[in-house]
């Protein structure tokens, strides 16, 4: 396991609190999709379901192929011949709340590129010939880097979110991995995957906030985390002795209430 930079893990603390301490005012978002592995000919998967969780009130905004089928009174047994109407419905949706909220800071997790993430689903909704709102970059934050940037690479095997909810005692009702969602929209099973989708923001949200109250469980150790911080005292103490034993007798305090945190969570 690589342990963390001790300049990205105290930029990714600051990061996550600067949306945390004002939680209103920010979203957790995820989405779930077609099965990247599918032949070519079909075009970019389908986006299935989108959840929008307030981080500060749990409120939580959804938009899925499952909700607008039933909207349309569309019968089950028909929806593969209006997924392209179903689908274009769920995203002008989702992009009008986008747009009113753009002004809102959104946490995720991987959602950077065409494949998965922000870039996909505005690819979706050009191809359905709409005209997708595309949220400010600084507006976004990942998660997943976040907390590579603080406990390390490696922190727990992977899936990383799946295990980071289960170590951490986090409910994962309907929670469909990444192979169980594309599996459930071959099956029509569109509110299987909007549950799951739902249950994913929930995690997502309770994992941003163990991270920011420094109890997230992980299998980074105290030498793991705090490696970095003995190199840059060893680095100060060869240029300034003084500065240096200063800072040790501050570590030293941080990590005995580190190490009594640490305990609790065992």
């Amino acid at each position: 396991m690589a342990a963390p930079s001790t300049k990205r893990q105290r930029a990714a603390r600051e990061r996550l609190a600067e949306i945390l301490d004002h939680p209103s005012s920010a979203f957790i978002i995820h989405y779930a999709c077609q099965s990247f592995s599918q032949p070519q000919i079909y075009g970019s998967p389908r986006i299935t379901s989108i959840a929008i969780r307030n981080i500060g009130t749990g409120q939580t905004t959804s938009y899925s192929i499952h909700e607008e089928l039933e909207l349309a009174n569309i019968p089950v047994s028909d929806v593969h011949e209006h997924l392209d109407q179903l689908e274009f419905r769920m995203l002008d949706r989702y992009f009008v709340y986008l747009r009113e909220n753009r002004n809102f800071r959104f946490l995720h997790w991987n959602m950077r590129d065409q494949k998965f993430g922000f870039p996909a689903i505005e690819h979706r909704f050009r191809t359905l010939g709409g005209t997708p709102f595309e949220l400010p970059e600084q507006n976004r934050l990942d998660l997943a880097i976040i907390a590579s940037d603080i406990y390390g690479s490696g922190y727990l095997p992977k899936p990383y979110l799946r295990n980071l909810a289960e170590r951490n005692g986090l409910t994962i009702a309907g929670f469909l991995s990444g192979a169980e969602e594309p599996a459930a929209f071959a099956n029509a099973q569109f509110a299987r995957i909007l549950q799951s989708t739902l249950c994913k923001v929930t995690v997502l949200s309770d994992v941003a906030s163990l991270i920011h109250d420094s109890t997230l469980k992980t299998d980074a150790t105290l030498w793991t985390l705090n490696r970095g911080r003995v190199r840059e005292i060893w680095h100060r103490y060869q240029n300034d002795p003084v500065a240096a034993f200063i800072s040790i007798a501050v570590s030293m305090g941080a990590s005995f209430f580190a190490v009594l945190e640490f305990l609790n969570q065992r």
